[in-house]
């Protein structure tokens, strides 16, 4: 659960924008259109809570940062969906250990956690556990916002078997510190809330105060929480939305058997997380089916990454200290011969004479980590953790580089609580030494095939992974045959890049390889090239790796030299000569400098919004309904029907008694939930309350105004954006009028494409192979249609070399600057000629209204002096490109 900073990842700001967007939608189309309009997919209901629920999953796989997600989404959910200052949530977590850590987070001043609260709502919210619940103050429950952290088992009335959960019917007992909660309601609020039997007195329970506040559900690891027990605990609270967050949800949607699939809004892909430096890619697989060797191959790797890690911190300063992972097979009386905790940590400590103090075991009786406050400190010895099955629940350590398993197979469920321990990159930050930003296991088996298989099949299942990403993550190669004569051939490397390192670190570092790899390689000083006699297994390139990790860009020399040994045939993507993927931005000069072209230059900052007319509102902004219960409908069916959004809103506005407002209190407060960083607050407020005398001249009185003031502040926030793209639009247009000699680009101001930090969401995943993406993965690419054609052109056509498939809104993506925002065409290719093609496809009933984006793309290829080309079909017309090309 570690989180380095306070910054959001981008994967992570467009999972919440992804979310926001959704619960802006619900307030206006209900929670099943919005659905399908954010993904194309049906919603289906959560089972045994309200009809009409926000019910919703972001996915992020192991190592994403789910619970920083879960704190930003409640700020989220209070402004874009329940209109409440004060929201309540109910964070659900999957076990006691991962309890605790949340909750010391969450209460840790300057964590990031408590941090994401902080933005929202300031210092005007309390966190606490179940027990604290069961003491709140009526004024903690009103005052702001409350965040209860708990296991969902701890609120059930039952546990599985049917029988009395002592624990959880606390939430529903009748408490005296909970009394005053429940005094002076009115009798709608009332209605749905427990009673005493045989009266109309609510039970003061935590049950039902939660039911009075209609909380916000996050169920964090919400595959361990799928049962129809779990929906009808959840139902008993009258949730709000339900927001579940897990690497693996459930996708198949089968109630009659009590499987019940998540609306999965958002999925966070391997190549986002590998973008941003948060895991360790790729896992390199080495298997055998002596336990000894196997044991041996890992101690050797550890020893080899410890070796890079002392060099990386003598460069940059950052402590890192290689740890493996050693999962023992259980005990069994009928097999005295199996490989347990005790068989391997006597192996350890009596025949690899590894100091005692450097073993950790943590599995049946023995809990040695929970022993260790932190095993990151530099004083903190342990190197080698034995354990079975799975590790102390919420243990989380990037340290772990190593997974070394005798248990002669892996099971998905092992992957998922052991092999996702390895994969956390170290401060989220890739080292200078490729050897330290990839993960490495050594398993006992007979066939490498296989375990590969079990080894992705785990990625997927336990670990949340496409199934294509687990495919490049963990790549079987087949065996082959060679002569006598190939395993005394000598495969000579390319030339080592004369800046790399001196000769003597590389003759050094070779001295220190295991034997059966030392004795077929050698180091030539004068051509500055490695040789490797014979072909190169799998298991010796994982050591030159590791052995090597101290010579700063070896490792594609490695994996060449591995490939040429083997005669590997390798695809576009491998291509020893690739040139670097250089695209040029487009930029603007001024002040005799060119920058980066975006809305500074046609935009003066701040915009001076006091002096717009506000006259507008009167028709923007109308007092619909005033009541707070709701809007009533009659459905076709003849059945009453009350607007679930308006009926929630309504609730929980009831449930707190405001004071007295008046006009700068309620400017203020509307000011307060709008973003615009391109004004002052002076300004925004002087305009706000111009708007607001207006509406109260045209009859609406200040106590209306307040009483939907988030209607209103929808209105204004609306207002001043179609301000704001009334200035952008026409400031945009005049620059171009005035000043279209000051474009220009420059290889100063540029994109690089790269395996490293290309980031697509969903790759490609149809029967076409194209042989000329310029990296491994294709992303966002849908199998058919006419993107899809578009792209078989490009990868068949005779003058492209490369291309990509540019995916929108990364930071790693090619863009051109619009009036209101940024522009990323479909597609970039690298010409044979040098020359850089970018192609946005657009269909035929919208090419109409695309002009600006033509506008754009024609005045960055003229400003190229002929370096860079622009062109948009449409309807097919794919020889656009050809006659594109040609000019």
């Amino acid at each position: 659960m570690a989180v380095t900073n306070f910054e959001l990842k981008e994967y992570q700001r467009i999972s919440l924008d992804r979310f926001t967007t959704y619960l802006r939608d619900t307030t206006a189309m209900g929670a099943n259109m919005a659905f399908y309009k954010s993904t194309n997919m049906p919603f289906k209901e959560a089972p045994a809570v309200a009809e009409g629920t926000p019910y919703v999953c972001l996915r992020v796989p192991t190592g994403g940062g789910k619970t920083l997600l879960a704190a930003h989404s409640i700020g989220i959910a209070a402004r874009e969906y329940l209109t409440a200052s004060n929201p309540m949530a109910l964070w659900l977590v999957p076990s006691t250990a991962i309890l605790d850590q949340t909750i010391d987070a969450l209460k840790t001043e300057g964590h990031p956690y408590r941090a994401a609260l902080a933005k929202d709502f300031n210092r005007n919210f309390a966190v606490m556990t179940k027990s604290e619940a069961l003491a709140m103050s009526r004024a903690d429950a009103t005052g702001g916002a409350v965040v209860i952290v708990s296991t969902i088992q701890s609120f059930r009335r039952e546990d599985d078997g049917g029988n009395e959960n002592p624990e959880g019917l606390k939430v529903y007992d009748d408490a005296g510190a909970l009394m005053d909660h429940f005094s002076n309601l009115t009798d709608e609020q009332k209605t749905p809330l427990e009673k005493v039997e045989g009266t109309e007195r609510p039970i003061a329970s935590l049950a039902n105060l939660l039911r009075l506040h209609r909380p916000m559900v996050i169920v964090d690891e919400a595959h361990n929480s799928r049962s129809d027990l779990s929906f009808r605990t959840l139902a008993r609270f009258s949730p709000s939305l339900i927001l579940e967050l897990t690497a693996t949800p459930q996708t198949e949607h089968n109630p009659a058997r009590d499987k019940h699939a998540s609306n999965i809004l958002y999925s966070v892909s391997a190549a986002e997380l590998k973008a941003e430096q948060m895991i360790k890619m790729p896992i390199r697989l080495t298997t055998d089916a002596d336990w000894i060797k196997t044991v041996g191959a890992a101690l050797d790797s550890q020893r080899m990454l410890e070796e890079a890690a002392k060099a990386e911190e003598a460069e940059t300063g950052e402590y890192i200290r290689p740890i493996i992972l050693f999962q023992a097979q259980s005990a069994a009386k009928a097999d005295p011969t199996r490989l347990t905790w005790e068989v391997i940590e006597k192996h350890l400590v009596d025949d690899q004479r590894i100091p005692r103090e450097q073993v950790a075991v943590h599995t049946g009786p023995r809990k040695d980590l929970d022993a260790i406050k932190d095993i990151r400190d530099p004083k903190c010895p342990v190197r080698y953790i034995i354990t079975v099955s799975k590790l102390k629940e919420g243990w989380d350590c990037p340290f772990a580089y190593v997974l070394c398993s005798v248990a002669d197979q892996v099971s998905p469920v092992a992957v998922e609580q052991i092999l996702g321990r390895i994969l956390r990159m170290p401060k989220a930050k890739r080292k200078r030494r490729d050897a330290l930003n990839q993960s490495y296991a050594y398993i006992v088996s007979r066939s490498f095939d296989t375990t590969a298989q079990q080894l992705k099949t785990g990625l997927v299942e336990g670990a949340g992974f496409n199934r294509l990403e687990a495919d490049q993550i963990v790549a079987p190669q087949q065996d082959m045959a060679f002569s006598e004569a190939a395993e005394e051939y000598q495969h000579e490397s390319d030339p080592l890049p004369e800046e790399t390192v001196p000769p003597e670190t590389v003759t050094a570092a070779i001295e220190k390889l295991p034997p059966s790899v030392k004795t077929r390689v050698s180091f030539n000083p004068q051509t500055r090239t490695i040789t490797y006699k014979g072909p190169m297994t799998r298991e010796s390139r994982n050591i030159l790796h590791l052995g090597l990790a101290s010579v700063p860009q070896l490792g594609k020399t490695i994996d060449r030299l591995y490939a040429k040994s083997n005669n590997f045939q390798t695809s576009a993507a491998d291509d020893d000569d690739k040139p670097p993927f250089i695209v040029p931005m487009l930029g603007f000069r001024k002040q005799g400098e060119l920058q980066l072209f975006s809305q500074e230059h046609f935009l003066d900052l701040p915009w001076r919004l006091d002096e717009c007319d506000v006259n507008d509102i009167k028709t923007r902004f109308s007092v619909a309904d005033t009541s707070r219960t709701g809007t009533i409908n009659v459905s076709d069916k003849g059945q009453v029907e009350i607007n679930f959004v308006k009926q929630l809103q309504g609730q929980l506005a009831g449930v707190v008694r405001e004071p007295t407002w008046t006009l700068p209190r309620l400017a203020n407060w509307l000011d307060s939930g709008i973003v615009h960083p391109d004004i002052t607050k002076p300004s925004a407020i002087v305009f706000i309350s111009r708007a607001i005398e207006a509406l109260m001249a045209s009859g609406l009185g200040l106590d209306v105004l307040a009483r939907n003031k988030y209607d209103l502040r929808k209105a204004m926030a609306q207002f001043i954006k179609d301000l704001r793209g009334e200035r952008e639009t026409s400031q945009y247009s005049a620059l171009f009028a005035a000043n279209a000699d000051d474009f220009s680009t420059s290889a100063d101001l540029s994109i690089i494409f790269d395996e490293q930090t290309y980031a697509p969401n969903q790759p490609y995943s149809g029967g076409t192979k194209f042989n000329k993406h310029y990296t491994h993965l294709v992303g966002d690419l849908a199998a058919t249609g006419e993107e899809f054609d578009c792209a078989v052109h490009l990868d068949r056509h005779e003058q492209v070399r490369y291309w990509m498939r540019n995916v929108e809104g990364k930071k790693s993506s090619f863009w051109l600057q619009l009036p209101h925002a940024k522009f990323y065409p479909d597609f970039v290719a690298m010409l044979t000629d040098g020359r850089i093609l970018v192609v946005e496809y657009k269909g035929q009933h919208l090419y109409e209204g695309e002009a600006v984006k033509r506008q754009i793309g024609a005045v960055w290829a003229d400003a190229s002096n002929g370096q860079c080309l622009f062109c948009m079909p449409t309807n097919r017309d794919f020889s656009l490109i050809d006659r594109t090309i040609a000019t």
